[in-house]
């Protein structure tokens, strides 16, 4: 998000914060009467029994730069006589407050106005303790404070994933001067000194600087037991969860073999896994135990988080990332070459039999590294040949159905590369006995004719899910372009079906494809699938000269600069004598208007 949006953001937050702080009752009782003076942020109001004699409205926060507002009213008691009450209130630093009835002050009283950043807030680990004492588990993902960080310009994110998402560093010095304050905080603990740690943590992503911390805070001197006081003090009061996780890296820089069990606790919720991880790697013995618990318990980002922790130290662990390791909620394969680094895939699969467990695993570990969602390219796995041997060996008695043939096909799109890409592979993690066994193995197990029946009958079926029967289709060579053309119109979002057209290479059948378009009245507010369908049409016409210029026109009036380049790029290797008048407009116009600079110039070179 844009610098407009944080700092509406942070407004609104502070704001929101002025207006607990300042929110303040009193209650008096006079002559068996209740006096009661509320006092907010854009109103104050006095009331007599239940019943307001007086009020007033604030138009804006600035109006409280004035120095005090006055309430007036008056009551009857049951005797008849009337009583005049008068309130006057206000102050910036201190809330005073002076109150008469009839004249006389019955309250005087100054409020201290603190505005430190945790009052007035949920503490978020006592929060995260009671779901546990309450329920064995966390019983959802919610944080105090999602209030604060999530609005229309900021979704929700899934926990854990907000710090994955973060690739710069702090400004220079930054780190420097928040450790100065927390040990200024350590010698001297007062609201003041825990105030001005406690906003300088906010400043930032702890995920931005803290190996950085953890170097620095090493080369302190520093009293251990007066820095876990504080530390605590933090965790215990933090209303952020930046300033939990900083709280519980200076705690894991410590020996916090006490606080353990704690720390296991906080761990269970995936925005905090990390860094109770390596608090618990990092200031307790024996962590890999608790770190094993602790991974069989988490399922998401957290789950990553724990597999690079987790040292295999044991044959059940080592199981364990073979078959489990890489599931997840949020992206199976993210963890694949840790998984099978760890578990030692290449050893396992050396065994002349293996388990159906651990085939499916290895099976899934190999999708991992060959897909687009790995972590890790499988030309980084140093194993890699040795794997897809064994794992291509082993295929061949326990293959049983459409679903493991398909990751068959995806290793035969891997080897399907040019001489010089396998000189590379050769020179790192291949060996040439290892390819041409694997390329045997594949041709063997094709011969087997269930794949193509299963294959067919899934594609000719109402089934829905049928990506990897398409898969084994184009693997083979199948002609399904007209039951693609068919499953697109009832399907027209279909990705899958969109890219397997594509890959046809047919003019007939693009046409057909640009034609299926139309359904777009415009290209505004495209799903991510639709926004990706219409580049890569569009890509593709790269190929077929004077075909789809009307579909080529509309994206460039689409006013999204990402399609407009697409469809600019394309143009600009094709003959212009294809060009119509309305095309040329279309490009004289983002010659002339466009924002992004790229397309500008581009539009400018194919009209120069």
């Amino acid at each position: 998000m844009g610098f407009k949006e944080e700092f509406k953001r942070e407004m609104r937050n502070a704001k929101n914060d002025a207006a607990k702080e300042v929110d303040k009752y009193w209650a008096i009782h006079f002559e068996g009467h209740k006096i009661e003076i509320h006092n907010k942020l854009l109103e104050e109001t006095l009331l007599v029994d239940g019943r307001v004699i007086a009020s007033k409205k604030r138009q804006s926060i600035w109006s409280h730069l004035a120095p005090y507002s006055t309430l007036s009213g008056s009551f009857q008691t049951e005797d008849g006589k009337h009583h005049k009450v008068h309130v006057k209130i206000g102050g910036m630093v201190r809330l005073n407050i002076t109150v008469k009835v009839n004249g006389q002050v019955i309250l005087k009283e100054a409020v201290k106005l603190e505005f430190l950043p945790w009052t007035n807030k949920e503490f978020i680990v006592p929060y995260l303790e009671q779901q546990i004492r309450e329920h064995q588990k966390m019983m959802h993902s919610d944080l105090p404070d999602d209030a604060y960080l999530v609005d229309e310009n900021h979704p929700k994110l899934t926990p854990g994933l907000s710090d994955r998402l973060i690739s710069e560093g702090v400004t220079p010095f930054y780190t420097k001067k928040l450790l100065k304050l927390f040990m200024e905080q350590v010698e001297n603990p007062t609201n003041q000194t825990r105030k001005a740690t406690y906003e300088k943590i906010k400043d930032e992503k702890v995920i931005s600087y803290f190996q950085e911390l953890i170097e620095l805070f090493v080369q302190e001197e520093k009293n251990e037991q007066r820095v876990q006081q504080e530390a605590i003090w933090l965790l215990e009061h933090a209303a952020h969860r930046e300033v939990v996780k900083f709280a519980i890296i200076i705690l894991g820089c410590t020996n916090c073999e006490g606080l353990k069990e704690r720390l296991q606790m906080l761990a269970l919720h995936e925005e905090f896994t990390g860094v109770a991880l390596f608090a618990l790697k990092n200031g307790t013995s024996n962590a890999n135990d608790a770190i094993w618990q602790i991974a069989k318990s988490v399922n998401g980002w957290g789950k990553i988080e724990a597999i690079e922790f987790l040292e295999p130290d044991t044959e059940e662990i080592r199981l364990w990332f073979l078959t489990e390791g890489t599931q997840n909620t949020v992206m199976n394969s993210y963890s694949s070459l840790t998984c099978a680094e760890k578990g030692k895939l290449d050893i396992l699969l050396h065994e002349p039999d293996i388990s159906e467990e651990l085939f499916i695993g290895a099976g899934e570990i190999i999708l991992g590294l060959l897909g687009e969602a790995s972590h890790q390219a499988i030309d980084g796995y140093e194993y890699a040949g040795q794997v897809f041997m064994r794992y291509t060996y082993h295929a061949k008695t326990h293959y049983r159905n459409l679903e493991q043939f398909y990751i068959l096909t995806q290793i035969a799109e891997y080897m399907d590369e040019s001489d010089e890409t396998w000189e590379e592979r050769y020179a790192t993690n291949w060996r040439p006995h290892e390819r041409h066994a694997v390329q045997e193995a594949i041709e063997e197990i094709a011969k087997n004719p269930l794949w193509v029946q299963q294959a067919w009958a899934i594609l000719h079926s109402e089934e829905t899910n049928d990506i990897k029967a398409l898969a084994v289709a184009q693997h083979f060579k199948l002609d399904i372009t007209e039951l693609l053309l068919e499953k697109l119109k009832k399907e027209p979002n279909n990705l899958a079906y969109h890219l397997a057209i594509i890959a046809t290479q047919d003019q007939k059948v693009i046409e057909a494809l640009v034609a299926s378009m139309d359904r777009f009245d415009s290209f505004e507010n495209l799903t991510e699938d639709e926004h990706y369908m219409i580049i890569t049409l569009l890509e593709a016409l790269k190929e077929f000269e004077g075909t789809g210029l009307h579909f080529i026109e509309k994206g460039l009036r689409s006013g999204d600069p990402s399609i407009q380049y697409f469809a600019l790029s394309t143009l600009e290797v094709q003959d212009k004598m294809y060009w119509q008048p309305e095309l040329v407009e279309g490009i004289k116009e983002i010659a002339s208007k466009s924002k992004d600079k790229e397309n500008r110039e581009l539009a400018k070179e194919l009209i120069s």
